[in-house]
């Protein structure tokens, strides 16, 4: 698929981040910018962050800062910058720095016209509690 022909807002959910939004946002800028798209924007929706994670945000050229008075979870924060979105693409990451976001225009590569493409932390190294599996097991079989 071109990525040529395709505009794309990517919104990303912080929270008490300011030790990696920094430096995960000029990555996913460099990325986005390499990447050859149509257009882009970079939705920030911090969530009631009670550190400098909003400071650090607005000083980033390219990026959009919206704002949550308080803390009303990781769900909400999705919710809020879907809500924002201009284009019709919408990526969503953490800026945390957990995802390979280098790994962002492959996976919209390979997306074609697919409703919905999900890219998964499947490295031997990404650890989850046994608990988390349970219902990941009902959501696969549900999404299949």
């Amino acid at each position: 698929m071109n990525l040529k022909t395709h505009k794309i807002s990517l919104a990303v959910p912080t929270y008490n981040e300011e030790q990696a939004v920094s430096g995960v946002l000029e990555e996913l800028l460099a990325v986005l910018n390499r990447a050859g798209l149509a257009d882009f924007e970079v939705l920030v929706v911090d969530d009631g962050s009670t550190d400098r994670t909003p400071e650090f945000v607005h000083a980033i050229d390219g990026v959009t800062l919206i704002q949550h008075q308080r803390n009303r979870g990781y769900g909400a924060a999705i919710k809020t910058g879907i809500r924002h979105a201009r284009y019709s693409w919408i990526a969503i990451t953490d800026a945390d720095g957990s995802y390979p976001n280098e790994r962002l225009p492959e996976l919209l590569a390979t997306a074609g016209n697919a409703a919905m493409v999900v890219g998964a932390r499947t490295a031997g190294d990404a650890e989850h509690s046994w608990l988390r599996n349970i219902p990941k097991v009902f959501l696969r079989r549900y999404a299949e």
